[in-house]
Order: C-alpha cells, then sequence, then structure tokens
C-alpha cells in the first residue's frame, strides 16, 4: 500500500483536476486527509459562505447586489447597526478580559506546597504572551466569535532566531556593539477566520472531533525557504495555485471580490487523527529512510494517532509530524459566542442583528429613493406642442422652445416626499436592534481601567458580564484551555525558563473577580479586627493569596516568615512584661468601675424613696380633697332633705286648714 496510487474523487479547491496527485506514502496520507476535507468544505461552504459573506459586508459597509431589498431599489445605504453592535461588544469583551497586567492566574494544585514556581512561570508566560503578539491574536478571535459566532486558534509552533544588539569593550577599551543570535522556540496562539477553518461537522468539540484543518494561501518564497530548512519535504517543487478559499470571496473593495493573491500556494494544515501505519510509513518516505515492514505489520490496522499534516495544492504532502505536545491535547482551540446545542458554530453577533439590519437597510434605502424622486425637478410635456428633437433633460438656465403658451405646454411634475413616520420606523428598528445584540448600555463600562486596581475594573466591567455570562463563561474555558497547553508547551521546550509543573489550575477573567469579591470580603473582616488579633495574619495571607498582584509571591513569603517565626525567651519574657501592666490597670479600673456603680445604686434607691414619698404625700393630698368633696356633697343632702321636709309641713298646713274649713262650713244637727 504505501507505493500504491491514491485514486479518490477529484474536488480541489482550485477547481484545477489535471494535476497529478503525489505517488507512495505521502500520496496515501494525502488521500485519507483530503478524502474528509473536500465534503467538509462542501458542507460549510453550502451552509455559511453566503451568511459569512453578508456579515462580512455589513460590518465593513460594502454593497453587494445580492442584498438588495427589492428590484429597483437604487440607494447603497448600510446602516451602521451591525458594525456598532459588533465594535462595542468585542472591546467589551477584550476590555473584560485584558482590562489588568495580569490578565490570567495559575494558584498551584492543592498537593504542592511550592507554589513559587507556578507564581514565577505565570508571569513569565503574560509576558511572552505579550511579546509574541498575543494580544492582537486574542482580538481577533473576539472579533471573528462577535462576526461569525466561532473564535478559532490554532497554537503555532516556530523556531526562529533572536538577535540582541550588546555592548562589549574591546582589548583597547574600546566600546563596541555586537549581535548575538539564539534560536528560540516560539509558541504563539494564531487567531483563524472561521471561513477558513474545515471541520468534522459530526461532533461539536474540536478535542472530539476526528479533525480539522486550517487552509490559507502560503508564498512560495516562505514554502522555498522552509524547504531548503529541512521543515518540509524539499524532494519535489510545490507549483502556484489558483485556489479560491471562502475568506477570499469577500474582497476589500465594493469593486472586486477575488483579491490577487501572487505566487503562493494553497496549504491545508490538518489537525486530527491519522492511521499510525500510513504515517510512518510517509515520514520514512520523505526523511528518505527505510522502514521495516514487520514494524509496520506489528502496529494495528486501526491503530491511529494524533498528527499535524501539512498539504500543498492539496495533492503534496509537505510534512506530516506527531502532535508534539506530550499530553496528546490538540492545538486547535475555539469558543462559541453564543452556543447552539449539538453545533460548532455558534451564535455571533451579526446573526443576532441580521433580520433588525436588513429591515433598517431596506428602511433607510427606500427613504433615499423616494427623496430622489421628490427632491429633484420634473416636469411634463405636451409633446404635440414642442419642436421636434427638443432636449427634455433640465439645468438651471435651461430654456425651451413651445408652440403656445409655456404655462399650457410644460408642466411642473411634483412627487410627495417619504412618509414621516420613517423616522419613528428606523428608532425603533434601532431599539430592536439594541435589544437583540445587547449593546444598548455600553456606556456603563468606563474606560482607562488599566491605569486603575484590578477590583475597580472588575465593577466597571460587571454590567457587560451580567449581560453576557454565557459569552464570557465560553471565553473562560477557552482561555483555560488555551493558557495550559501553551504553557505547557512552554515547560516542553523550554525547560530552563519555565518550571516542571504540571499539576495547576487556570483563572481568567470571571475566576478572578470572584476571587476579588471574596478578596474585598476578607479586607472588610480585618478593617473590624485588631492589628494584635490572632486572626489578623491568616486572613492577611489570604487576601494575598487571592491577588493577582505582580509581587504576590514575595509578600507571601515575608508573610509567612512573619507567621512562622517563633520568639525567643527574652521576647516572650518582655511580651508577658507589657502585657501584665496593661492586666493592673484593666482589674483597677475594673475595680473602680464596681465602686461607681455601687454608689450609683445607692443614689439610685435614694431617688427612688423619694420619689415613692412625694407620691405618698400626694396621694394623701388627693384623699383629703376627695373627703373635703365628700363631706360638702353630703351637707348638699341635707339641705335638700330639710328642704323637702319644709315643703312636706307646708303642705300638712294647707291640709288642716282645709280640714278646718270643711268644718265651719257644715250645719250644726
Amino acid at each position: 500500500m504505501a507505493n500504491s496510487q491514491i485514486v479518490r474523487e477529484r474536488k480541489v479547491a482550485g477547481g484545477d483536476d489535471s494535476r497529478d496527485l503525489q505517488g507512495g506514502a505521502r500520496g496515501t496520507v494525502v488521500g485519507d486527509v483530503m478524502g474528509d476535507i473536500t465534503p467538509w468544505r462542501v458542507l460549510r461552504d453550502g451552509q455559511f459562505e453566503a451568511l459569512y459573506d453578508e456579515y462580512y459586508a455589513k460590518w465593513r459597509g460594502f454593497w453587494n447586489p445580492q442584498h438588495k431589498s427589492y428590484k429597483t431599489e437604487r440607494s447603497r445605504l448600510i446602516s451602521p447597526l451591525t458594525a456598532m453592535a459588533v465594535d462595542l461588544t468585542s472591546a467589551e469583551i477584550i476590555e473584560a478580559v485584558l482590562g489588568r497586567e495580569y490578565f490570567i492566574d495559575l494558584p498551584d494544585d492543592v498537593g504542592d506546597n511550592e507554589n513559587d514556581d507556578v507564581d514565577a512561570a505565570r508571569k513569565l508566560l503574560v509576558q511572552d504572551l505579550k511579546n509574541e503578539g498575543f494580544i492582537d491574536e486574542f482580538a481577533s478571535t473576539v472579533l471573528n466569535g462577535c462576526l461569525y459566532g466561532t473564535g478559532i486558534t490554532k497554537i503555532q509552533i516556530l523556531t526562529k532566531v533572536v538577535k540582541t544588539p550588546t555592548q562589549v569593550k574591546t582589548e583597547d577599551g574600546t566600546p563596541e556593539v555586537v549581535v548575538t543570535e539564539q534560536e528560540v522556540v516560539s509558541i504563539k496562539p494564531v487567531a483563524i477566520e472561521p471561513g477558513s477553518f474545515v471541520y468534522d461537522p459530526s461532533v461539536a468539540n474540536i478535542d472530539d472531533m476526528s479533525g480539522c484543518a486550517h487552509e490559507f494561501m502560503l508564498p512560495l518564497t516562505t514554502l522555498r525557504k522552509r524547504q531548503a530548512e529541512g521543515v518540509y519535504y524539499n524532494d519535489f517543487v510545490v507549483m502556484p495555485s489558483n485556489a479560491r478559499r471562502l475568506a477570499q470571496n469577500r474582497g476589500d473593495t465594493e469593486e472586486g471580490n477575488l483579491r490577487k493573491q501572487g505566487e503562493a500556494a494553497f496549504i491545508t494544515e490538518y489537525y486530527g487523527l491519522l492511521s499510525t501505519r500510513h504515517m510512518l510509513q510517509a515520514q520514512a518516505e520523505g526523511n528518505g529512510v527505510t522502514v521495516d515492514e514487520q514494524i509496520i505489520a506489528d502496529i494495528p490496522e486501526n491503530d491511529m494517532t494524533e498528527v499535524i499534516c501539512t498539504i500543498a495544492n492539496e495533492t503534496h504532502l509537505l510534512r506530516v509530524i506527531e502532535n508534539p505536545l506530550l499530553t496528546g491535547e490538540r492545538l486547535m482551540l475555539s469558543y462559541q459566542h453564543e452556543v447552539v446545542p449539538g453545533r460548532f458554530p455558534g451564535r455571533g453577533v451579526c446573526e443576532k442583528a441580521a433580520n433588525v439590519q436588513r429591515a433598517m437597510d431596506a428602511e433607510m434605502r427606500a427613504r433615499i429613493d423616494g427623496l430622489a424622486w421628490s427632491n429633484l425637478p420634473m416636469f411634463a410635456f405636451d409633446l404635440t406642442r414642442m419642436p421636434p428633437g427638443s432636449n427634455m433633460n433640465a439645468w438651471p438656465g435651461k430654456g425651451w422652445g413651445t408652440r403656445g403658451n409655456p404655462s399650457e405646454v410644460i408642466q411642473e411634475f411634483k412627487v410627495s416626499g417619504p412618509d414621516q413616520n420613517s423616522y419613528v420606523h428606523m428608532q425603533e428598528l434601532e431599539r430592536m436592534g439594541q435589544q437583540a445584540t445587547g449593546a444598548m448600555d455600553s456606556q456603563g463600562l468606563r474606560s482607562g481601567m488599566r491605569d486603575e486596581t484590578a477590583t475597580g475594573s472588575a465593577l466597571a466591567a460587571s454590567s457587560f458580564i451580567k449581560r453576557s455570562k454565557r459569552t464570557m463563561f465560553n471565553i473562560e474555558g477557552y482561555m483555560g484551555k488555551l493558557v495550559r497547553r501553551v504553557l505547557r508547551l512552554k515547560m516542553q521546550f523550554e525547560p530552563q525558563r519555565y518550571p516542571q509543573d504540571y499539576e495547576f489550575q487556570v483563572r481568567g477573567s470571571l475566576g478572578m473577580m470572584a476571587r476579588e469579591i471574596e478578596q474585598q470580603f476578607m479586607v472588610n473582616i480585618a478593617s473590624v479586627l485588631g492589628p494584635d488579633s490572632p486572626a489578623m495574619m491568616p486572613l492577611l495571607i489570604g487576601i494575598f493569596e487571592h491577588s493577582s498582584s505582580p509581587v504576590k509571591s514575595d509578600v507571601l513569603k515575608a508573610l509567612k516568615a512573619i507567621a512562622e517565626k517563633k520568639p525567643t525567651p527574652e521576647e516572650e519574657a518582655a511580651k508577658k512584661a507589657q502585657l501584665a501592666a496593661p492586666v493592673a490597670e484593666l482589674a483597677k479600673t475594673k475595680a473602680e468601675t464596681v465602686k461607681l456603680q455601687a454608689e450609683g445604686g445607692l443614689k439610685i434607691e435614694q431617688a427612688e424613696k423619694t420619689s415613692i414619698e412625694a407620691q405618698i404625700l400626694d396621694n394623701n393630698k388627693d384623699l383629703e380633697r376627695i373627703g373635703v368633696v365628700i363631706e360638702l356633697e353630703e351637707n348638699d343632702i341635707q339641705r335638700g332633705n330639710l328642704e323637702v321636709q319644709q315643703k312636706d309641713l307646708v303642705l300638712k298646713g294647707k291640709a288642716l286648714e282645709l280640714q278646718r274649713k270643711a268644718l265651719d262650713k257644715k250645719p250644726s244637727a
């Protein structure tokens, strides 16, 4: 099989099916890889090519005939709604993640008591990432995530020569500048546009895919230089390619889409599983060595190896190597701006704003087209009364000759202007677009956070994180995988600079913000404790263990040294003497306090007695007043009784008088 010609259905990216495939074991590998990549690419283009083109055009403000709302549309205006939402969202994500000097933290594992190694690695890693352009690549990855829904990064391993000028003195003492060269391994994350990424569509996670590939154009000068250096196989000549990749269909001008690419080869860089047999045979053939057939036969037929495979023009194998990371983790990562369950492509800002953007463009263009009809002068003519061959175009100072009264021959033709409600429509569409994308309250995020504390930056970014927590969780997981794999490669290829500690954690923006909240809680507790409190030192150590400060390790060393320091007998005696005086003073103060409390109690009892006596006197006076009132009431009653008796006597006297008169009138017998 090593020398057999691969026969497969031809469908290369450039559409040129006349080129011969590479033979031998390397041709077998090309057939294995491209047999999967080609159908994956066709599926991707069918699903997303038109959408990606539209998203890119809306963001850049490029007009495309396919984006017309109706056939007779003439205006080419494009609403800035999508561009604003993408720019604001990407800026907020970058500020939330990179808005501090140390944007990652590497706490050591629980069982490892040596924390200094990982802390030093954190400082060195952040410095190396910044020097190798990670900030720009991360910004590009986030921008791709906002535009297309998926941000993709590959970890590139390159060997480069670093030239460092140093000043030395010659034998006669004259200073001289000498340039020293040093070969270093560069571990650099590189952002990949989704239109240049081909993936296994059967699963949603890159690590679970059978493979994926980055397709790009590589100048022939760079390719042949790498062949000369032995990086790529050099026993064949790579010709220029006319292949078209999806990203090239989005031109930088309105006039053309396909850009001139010069003398370049179409490169397919495959990351995934490959038959171990085919890999070993291709490596041996590329390096010009023979491999023992018995060794190949002893390898199980279904045994697969994680490889990085580079193919030129889909026909020639440039290199196939085993995954250089010892842990076997794939050097290709991604995050989804918003996860679509069960699918690898995510949902980005452009997708959320697409419908509102189309409606906004249609409204704006219809209004502008309507203004063209209403603003420009138009005339209606009686052609039977106009001279033959008259030029009907109008301009200032133009004159027309007519057969009869011009007011009867020529009449201005007016078209009413656009509907005034279109202003309200556009405002409502803008509001709907802000609701759809979540980019409506970005003004709450203050600027200049790199000059403030990490806690201040976290608080300022909190409003965005609350809005986009799903996205931030996705980025947190992406950053964790990326930093872990980059650092392990650094430990593997630069052991003299990085400690060999493979057990560590990674905390990004959300993890550090959560720890800063806990740190603030401990600071509040420490503020109510005295400096001599036994809990003060553990709190201080905990505060700095949760910190991302650049002097974290130095402060922790000093605090632990203070906490572990044992006092001498003299220091203990002096401390006891110092404590004895406050204790005696405390006892004296306590006795005085008891005396004052007793005296105060006596005074209180005397005051209560006086109060009771005064109350008794008041009660006696009240009783006397009540007795006088009762006596007066009894006198009134007695007077009433006497008056009644007097009335009875008067009545009785009147009755006796009547009886006497009656007796006087009676005749005598």
